[in-house]
């Protein structure tokens, strides 16, 4: 999506004026603060890892899922988790709904 969808110009213009967006990286080592708490990079192997901030919002199922499209509300509530591609258009759309 990072190479498709999120190069779009609509989709550019929409997050950057309707939405607070993000692309995280879920190997990332900075230790990250987000709602009051401390999230950091857990280690599983040589140079292989997960940082806790991906796994509370791209878990489903019990499982980490890549990638994941996760929003918030504005209490930091995950309001709406996807893990799979979407097209501009698609995206658009979801967008659109999730305002309204």
């Amino acid at each position: 999506m990072n190479a498709t969808t999120f190069k779009n110009q609509e989709i550019i213009e929409k997050l950057n004026s309707d939405f607070y967006f993000i692309s995280f990286n879920a190997e990332e080592q900075r230790t990250i603060t987000f709602n009051h708490h401390s999230f950091k990079y857990q280690p599983s192997g040589y140079n292989v890892g997960v940082h806790e901030l991906a796994l509370q919002l791209g878990t489903q199922n019990n499982q980490i899922v890549y990638p994941v499209l996760c929003v918030l509300n504005d209490k930091n509530e995950i309001i709406f988790q996807y893990s799979s591609y979407l097209s501009a258009k698609d995206l658009k759309l979801l967008l659109d709904n999730i305002e309204n």
